[in-house]
């Protein structure tokens, strides 16, 4: 009964349940839990976890998450760094060394702990945080000491101080020059081309996923992503519009065509749907004139000159 000794009661054992209990809900292990019944959850804990004949540890895992100053891993080290004489003002007053979980504010450094509760985490990024801050003080300091010393406004006393004038750099730095030209970088980002008018091996000849635009002859292909098929089309769209254009100019001799003529000439050749001297494939989804009445022979064989031939020339060649 050591353990229930140390707990004080609460106002009332009938209304409160007596500490140490496990909190419903509570997913871990509790030993013999499986083999009683009859109560509630925190009582039936309660009185697992004090009873003298049960083989429990010392140590209970449920319990505050108020660390004490120097508690824990390097509490040596907790006590050098000064978190409870920070200095406090507007920007840094709620960076305690005991934070409450639940605090959804910066904490520095603090990506760089976890397995550990949210208390002892977050302390352990503060030391870090304020010891990084307290070397960069010392740092500055060492540095101003310095310029003092060259500047025989202050005097040497240690060997320490007297090793620190024997550095290889003199601060400030002496420029090179007076006039320094700015830097231009050879490989600075430059504002691209549309993709439309793009070179041919242009990296960014392509539209990203999510472009409602239309693309030139990208419905003709499939089977990659839509950069990459963007991207092909694009370049068949080119390199059909330069074919057109070698072509007009071509037939054109040493006349220059008309802005209204050229355009008109480097259209690209629409597609004919109803071929006069084929039939259609198989399977297709489209209308066809005048097909619905007709049977008696192949696909291929009713569809042929579709616009061309009427229903009673189909079944006269027949």
């Amino acid at each position: 009964m050591a353990m229930a000794a140390s707990f004080p009661p609460k106002i009332s054992p009938m209304l409160m349940t007596s500490e140490p209990h496990y909190v419903p809900g509570y997913a871990g292990y509790c030993p013999q839990y499986k083999f009683r019944g009859g109560k509630t959850y925190g009582k039936l804990t309660s009185e697992l976890l004090t009873n003298p004949d049960m083989a429990l540890s010392g140590h209970l895992l449920l319990q505050s998450s108020l660390v004490k100053p120097g508690a824990g891993e390097g509490g040596a080290e907790t006590r050098d760094v000064p978190l409870t004489s920070r200095r406090i003002s507007w920007r840094d007053q709620r960076l305690s060394p005991s934070l409450i979980p639940g605090y959804t504010g910066f904490v520095p450094k603090s990506q760089n702990y976890f397995a550990k509760t949210y208390t002892e985490s977050s302390r352990a990024a503060l030391m870090d945080f304020e010891r990084e801050q307290l070397q960069l003080a010392s740092k500055k300091e060492q540095m101003d000491f310095v310029e003092a010393m060259r500047s025989e406004k202050a005097t040497p006393q240690t060997r320490e101080e007297k090793e620190l004038l024997a550095v290889k750099y003199v601060t400030p730095l002496t420029p090179i020059t007076r006039d320094v030209p700015p830097y231009h970088s050879p490989h600075s980002p430059k504002p691209s081309r549309s993709p439309y008018f793009a070179e041919k091996r242009d990296p960014n000849k392509y539209f990203i996923s999510g472009f409602s635009g239309h693309v030139p002859r990208a419905r003709f292909l499939f089977g990659s992503s839509y950069p990459v098929t963007t991207n092909r089309a694009l370049v068949q769209f080119g390199e059909m519009l330069s074919q057109a254009q070698s072509v007009a100019e071509a037939n054109a001799g040493s006349a220059v065509p008309s802005h209204k003529e050229e355009s008109v000439k480097l259209l690209p050749q629409r597609n004919v749907i109803y071929p006069a001297t084929l039939g259609l494939l198989p399977r297709y989804t489209g209308y066809i004139p005048g097909y619905k009445f007709q049977f008696g022979h192949t696909y291929g064989h009713l569809t042929h000159d579709a616009l061309g031939t009427s229903t009673f020339q189909k079944q006269a060649a027949a």
